[in-house]
């Protein structure tokens, strides 16, 4: 079973700033996570919520250690466990990478952890080291076993880091990734793209992806991140090819009609044609066997109807996945013909939802309700489509290789196809930093509470 550790990177930026203070008595400072946790079959997360300094007043004075507290901050960190809340004891070594424990760390602090979960054993409790960029983490996950693990540290932010992939899906036979194994290979196959970073193929290599929806817009989305080098899927549609989708689709053909092909069958195709072996997940109705996205790094939507996009956005926020959704209508202007529209959204654990920018609203909601069933089957073009899809791909890939440098904690693009454009929606300068419709408390698993 997979273990990770997600933390938000606006609460590691809020604990290195506090870590990093300088205290009078102590040489380093420690603080705590709470945490709340998401377990399935294949993957336990625990997740990050919030973050709890030490006040100055409870650093006790030891030059044999870096740091020693007093029982007020234990305290206070067993009573967030006996709140419902796990328990994450932190503190910074700086530097980047993933961090190591020292000889003190590992003889000291596993105690702490210990205690703290003998309170609540319902909750992920541990120990854990921040570095400026990465981290380390053991956790007590498992109210039968008393054996900690280490755990995969995922910060969710600008920009995400990817942690060495672990296959979900069982691996192509060897003798037919032998056949299908290139003879030879001149030059690297992504030299030309090698100024998105100096490991930015080792990230896409291990990057797993959710695509929900294979139509005219996933099938874009597929097809140009297993170009880029992503190996890792996890692909969701329940919907066979038919004549009408066609026109949009890419790889689809006229056989896939005739033979009533899944959607997700020709985007694996496409994808197993560049990388014979790659892992791909394929799944019907993502809300019928949900447990594949809960490995991915991020999941793009390319969904149908208001109510969908809620749904998948509620999901990802739920287990700390960053959202991209990409969608477009055409429009019957007054005078003026047809109008294309489109949008690009980052939906980031958080920060502002797709309710805090406004797309989402509670009336486009129940008037979509009520026309129930007349939501599908929206116009839809193969260039409008290739349009946005890219600017949605272009955003995962800044997301995961910080290659800009804009550190864009949220995107709303809105393209319209009369000009070709792409702009930025202007109700991005008026958000808040964080959302309401989805606080952090809410990540995990539903906990229960006896009235």
């Amino acid at each position: 079973m997979q273990t990770k550790l997600k933390i938000p990177r606006l609460l590691v930026e809020a604990a290195l700033a506090d870590l990093y203070r300088p205290h009078p008595v102590a040489a380093e400072r420690v603080g705590f996570f709470s945490t709340k946790v998401t377990r399935a079959k294949s993957i336990v997360i625990v997740h990050c919520i919030a973050y709890h300094p030490v006040s100055d007043a409870d650093y006790i004075r030891d030059n044999s250690v870096g740091a020693r507290i007093g029982s007020g901050a234990i305290t206070e960190a067993m009573a967030r466990c006996a709140a419902d809340v796990g328990q994450l004891h932190v503190h910074a070594h700086g530097g980047r990478g993933t961090p190591v424990p020292s000889i003190t760390d590992s003889s000291e602090t596993p105690s702490v952890a210990r205690s703290l979960w003998n309170v609540n054993r319902k909750h992920a409790c541990g120990w854990g080291i921040l570095s400026d960029d990465g981290g380390w983490a053991s956790v007590l996950i498992s109210p039968e076993r008393d054996d900690a693990v280490e755990g995969q540290v995922a910060l969710i932010g600008y920009p995400i880091t990817v942690a060495r992939a672990r296959r979900i899906a069982v691996q192509a036979p060897l003798w037919w990734r032998k056949l299908f194994r290139r003879k030879c290979a001149i030059g690297n196959r992504y030299d030309r793209q090698s100024f998105l970073g100096p490991d930015s193929d080792k990230i896409f290599a291990n990057l797993r992806v959710g695509i929900v929806g294979l139509g005219g817009g996933g099938s874009h989305i597929a097809q140009q991140l297993a170009h880029l080098g992503v190996c890792h899927f996890v692909l969701c549609d329940p919907d066979t090819i038919s004549e009408s989708n066609l026109n949009r689709t890419v790889a689809a053909t006229e056989s896939d009609v005739d033979h009533h092909t899944c959607k997700t069958t020709i985007a694996k195709r496409q994808i197993r044609g560049l990388h014979p072996d790659a892992d791909i997940v394929v799944i019907g109705k993502w809300q019928s066997r949900s447990e594949p996205l809960l490995h991915c790094d991020v999941v793009l939507g390319c969904v149908d109807t208001f109510a969908g996009r809620r749904d998948l956005e509620s999901f990802c926020r739920r287990h700390l996945i960053p959202y991209v959704d990409v969608g477009m209508d055409v429009l019957k202007e007054s005078g003026r013909g047809h109008e294309i529209i489109g949008q690009v959204i980052l939906s980031m654990p958080g920060r502002p939802c797709m309710h805090c920018m406004g797309f989402l609203t509670e009336e486009l909601l129940a008037e979509e309700a009520r026309r129930y069933g007349a939501a599908g089957g929206r116009p839809q073009v193969v260039f409008a489509n290739g349009v946005i899809c890219s600017a949605g791909v272009g955003v995962v890939v800044d997301l995961v290789t910080s290659w800009s440098g804009n550190r864009r904690q949220s995107v709303y693009l809105n393209f319209r196809g009369s000009d070709l454009s792409l702009r930025d929606d202007p109700r991005l300068r008026h958000l808040a930093d964080t959302c309401e419709h989805y606080p952090l408390i809410q990540a995990g698993d539903p906990t229960w509470t006896p009235l």
